[in-house]
């Protein structure tokens, strides 16, 4: 076993993609009716996969250790979706006669690219956005933006999610130079969760009127719960 250290949030994301795929597994010879590759092999096929990484990489006592201290880092990334939707419902409201500059501003800062799926449970698209967000908030926009009535506490806390939130690119970005196995098990992470991901896109869909089917391929829903089933999961 060439079991390496790696982030909490590729722990929690290995993990969360698991209980997706086996919820997945459970529900593929109805869902095989949507999608011409969905077969009870493929489900398999993304399950073995699923476990040949956490088998390969990790330990029971590391799994474990790694969900009791990413409570806090979750809790991180719903305060700052929660801040980041404050944000646009406040900018919906001051500039709601100004189309062109709502239009410019949630383009600069991030929201057009970003914010659905980050919304959705896609945490890496989370960090990407507050990533823009930083780097496209000038001192000409905030004082713009604050005049019109936004706290500037609130937004000081967006302006640093950036840094706080950095666990979530070291997650998925390999950087050239990386140690070789880390890179490796970054990337099948990282092709897992791609792949889960655009599992979820369409499943949120058909389920789009039977919540607790839907909740059960909710990135951020399943995520939350793995500490209630680290038992069962690990």
């Amino acid at each position: 076993m060439n079991v390496i250290s790696t982030c909490l949030t590729g722990t929690a994301t290995i993990l969360t993609c698991r209980k997706i795929a086996q919820s997945f597994s459970e529900n593929i010879y109805e869902l095989s009716s949507i999608r011409r590759n969905w077969s009870p092999e493929y489900a398999a096929n993304l399950k073995g996969r699923i476990d040949r990484i956490i088998n390969q990489y990790f330990t029971q006592e590391s799994l474990t250790d790694h969900l009791d201290k990413h409570g806090q880092f979750y809790e991180l990334m719903i305060a700052a979706l929660k801040d980041v939707s404050v944000f646009r419902a406040e900018l919906r409201v001051d500039f709601k006669h100004d189309k062109d500059f709502l239009k410019e501003t949630f383009d600069n800062l991030g929201y057009d690219d970003f914010f659905s799926e980050a919304r959705n449970g896609d945490h890496f698209s989370l960090y990407k956005m507050m990533a823009t967000f930083k780097r496209n908030m000038t001192p000409e926009l905030q004082q713009v933006i604050l005049a019109r009535g936004i706290d500037k506490n609130l937004l000081n806390r967006l302006i640093a999610y950036k840094e706080r939130l950095a666990e979530l690119k070291n997650c998925f970005d390999i950087s050239p130079g990386s140690d070789q196995l880390g890179a490796e098990l970054k990337h099948e992470i990282n092709s897992i969760y791609s792949e889960v991901k655009d599992i979820c896109r369409i499943v949120n869909a058909y389920y789009e009127f039977d919540p607790i089917q839907r909740d059960r391929f909710k990135f951020y829903h399943v995520m939350i719960n793995l500490k209630k089933s680290a038992r069962e999961m690990v």
